[in-house]
């Protein structure tokens, strides 16, 4: 390979003649870093023109954000900026470079996806309360009745409620949207979740009170939600566990969240983690302590082994990309154009069939 083409072809194209999987993952997060730096400046902008809304874009002075509604709105309206970002990342690169709609990403209200949504709410929620219940059956952590007024416990509901879905969203966009199906689609699913599991928890490793167990439980929360996509093909499942663990930790039982206590305040218990710090996670929360390495090896096992989650017909369609087919996907020499046989010797007439990446 001589030639410089055939060489730069080689380093950049694949055999699908698409860019290799690491090009399209890097552009993709140039283009995010791009695009959220054009929303910030225009929020700096728009906070300069009309200064009566520039709580909106910047972060207005104030102890914490119970007491302060211009503080909650930015925090919200950050997070959702930070949404849009990856929303307009994955659409440029899904269309661009894979030639697929944004739907296929993982978003498309494909059917069941309501389930999946729902069933992983509840075990996401579940999966937090077993973690925190070991914890506490061992006095490792300790809780208050933080509030009983129902006007404050609706309005904490509300404001974690919308935070968490909006992060958790913005998070499974990141980590388990383009980049990790792009992963998955030339390197198959164990090392797609090996590589964006090992950043995921690395990306959290400087979070206050983090420490080398906190980072190997956040590796295992990659290894959930990494199979959770797996499973269904689909976001739905992997953002309601995400957004209902962060939500059940801080609205319930009043505890840090990655080592963060930005929305304490909003919750109907107080937590108050203790000793051994390794059970419960101290400062961090829960996601440091065994307590939670136990809840996220169940609930993986669970969505795995359990039968209840598996991947719609109409996502499997939407994935493929709309160029040509991976090597794996061979047309048979018997009849050309009209049989499709996958690596795994499943064949169907008159189409063409894809196993999962």
């Amino acid at each position: 390979m001589s030639d410089p083409h055939d060489v730069a072809r080689y380093i950049f194209v694949n055999d699908e003649n698409e860019l290799r999987s690491g090009w399209r993952v890097l552009l993709f997060f140039i283009i995010l870093v791009t695009v959220a730096t054009l929303l910030s400046v225009l929020g700096i902008v728009l906070a300069t023109l009309f200064p009566s809304i520039a709580f909106v874009f910047t972060i207005p002075p104030g102890p914490d954000y119970s007491g302060s509604p211009a503080r909650l709105v930015h925090l919200c309206v950050s997070t959702a900026m930070n949404l849009l970002a990856a929303v307009i990342a994955s659409i440029v690169c899904a269309s661009l470079l894979e030639r697929r709609r944004f739907g296929s990403v993982g978003f498309k209200l494909h059917r069941g996806w309501s389930r999946d949504f729902a069933f992983g709410s509840l075990l996401g929620a579940a999966s937090l309360a077993i973690a925190v219940g070991i914890a506490a059956s061992v006095g490792a952590v300790t809780f208050d009745l933080q509030t009983r007024e129902f006007g404050l416990l609706l309005r904490g509901f509300l404001v974690t409620l919308a935070f968490f879905v909006i992060a958790g969203a913005n998070e499974e966009l990141i980590f388990r949207g383009f980049p990790f199906q792009a992963l998955v689609h030339n390197l198959r699913g164990p090392r797609a979740v090996a590589i964006t599991s090992l950043i995921f928890g690395l990306a959290h490793a400087s979070n206050p009170e983090a420490s080398v167990f906190s980072t190997i439980n956040t590796i295992l929360a990659g290894i959930w939600l990494g199979i959770a996509y797996l499973m269904t093909r689909s976001l739905w499942l992997a953002t309601a566990l995400h957004w209902s663990w962060n939500f059940a930790m801080v609205f319930i039982f009043g505890l840090p969240v990655s080592g963060l206590t930005t929305l304490g305040a909003f919750s109907w218990l107080r937590g108050s983690p203790g000793e051994p710090g390794w059970i419960s996670g101290g400062g961090y929360g829960p996601e440091a302590g065994v307590a939670a390495t136990l809840a996220l090896i169940l609930s993986t096992l669970a969505i795995w082994k359990s039968g209840l989650f598996a991947a719609s017909q109409e996502m499997l369609n939407a994935i493929r990309h709309g160029k040509a087919q991976p090597d794996f996907v061979k047309v048979t020499p018997e009849s050309e154009g009209s049989a499709v046989t996958d690596h795994d010797g499943a064949s169907e007439s008159g189409g063409s069939t894809m196993s999962n990446p």
